[in-house]
């Protein structure tokens, strides 16, 4: 007896049908994502009349860069004193996020690390007490870091700020790192006691070699959050000299004359590093994100 066997082919039009609504769909989140980011950039490079003007042009009619060039102290106008404060805010809010992103990913690294391998009942609710305090809205304590940092001197100043950022931002790193560990088979570091090594040897030459994306994952979130922060920044560091990208632009709204153009060209040059950080480290981004949610 001969057996034919008989395939299955889905018709070709319902296919084209679903490829070309895959691809419509992609093109709408695309643009839904892409276009307050590419709207920004056109804002930038327009003149204030024609973003004035009705309607307002999608298409800048005169591009030009001299918005920037006022951010860079090139072209004198109303608020230059303002707008040059975004390059000194600019390398503060460097500092301040690197600074965070370093500790935490050392600290709270170490902190997963711990928590991902010592299981006790005192560390489950520490673990869960952690994660509380990343609950809490950063409006609530607001009020008690200022009065501590006003008492100990560490107000106005950007290492209050960096120690300020470190406590809403350790929970996020802490439970990245603890899942990423989690997902490390035991093995490993049990081979690598029985060779001779102690606890912190296998953590430090077996553990952390294999674990970089689970580090970019959580150093480049901690990094945005901590380049992004405007609230704690705009109460805690009131002096020009020392306040952060975010707060400077802000600024910006005071004045009588708002100058949109410029303001625009502050947010892009303030999101830029993010996007660009974002871009490169996206595989590495993912997959630290994703690791534990799937046991086999």
């Amino acid at each position: 007896m001969t057996t034919v066997a008989i395939s299955y082919r889905r018709p070709l039009m319902p296919r084209i049908a679903t490829t070309l609504g895959t691809y419509a769909l992609a093109v709408l989140v695309a643009v839904w994502l892409i276009g307050p980011f590419l709207w920004l950039f056109i804002t930038s490079i327009s003149y204030q009349r024609d973003l004035l003007a009705m309607p307002t042009p999608l298409i800048p009619v005169n591009p030009t860069l001299e918005n920037y060039g006022k951010i860079l102290g090139l072209t004198e106008f109303h608020y230059a004193d303002q707008a040059r404060l975004v390059i000194s805010s600019l390398s503060n809010s460097f500092i301040v996020a690197a600074a965070v992103t370093a500790i935490n990913v050392v600290f709270g690294g170490a902190a997963g690390y711990a928590y991902a391998r010592h299981r006790s009942r005192a560390m489950s609710v520490t673990l869960y007490l952690v994660l509380f305090t990343r609950m809490l809205p950063v409006v609530v304590l607001i009020p008690a870091l200022f009065l501590m940092f006003r008492q100990v001197g560490l107000q106005n100043s950007l290492v209050g700020l960096a120690i300020a950022y470190c406590s809403f931002t350790f929970p996020f790193t802490i439970w990245i790192m603890k899942s990423y560990f989690e997902t490390i088979p035991r093995e490993l570091e049990e081979s690598g006691l029985v060779d001779g090594c102690t606890r912190f040897q296998v953590f430090t030459k077996l553990i952390v070699p294999i674990s970089g994306p689970g580090f970019v994952a959580a150093g480049a979130f901690t990094f945005v959050l901590s380049w992004n922060e405007f609230l704690v920044a705009q109460v805690l560091n009131s002096k020009r000299s020392v306040t952060t990208l975010p707060p400077a632009i802000a600024g910006m709204l005071g004045q009588a004359n708002i100058d949109y153009a410029i303001i625009a060209a502050s947010g892009f040059i303030s999101a830029l590093p993010a996007a660009v950080l974002a871009l490169v480290f996206q595989r590495y981004m993912v997959q630290g994100l994703t690791a534990g949610s799937v046991k086999s």
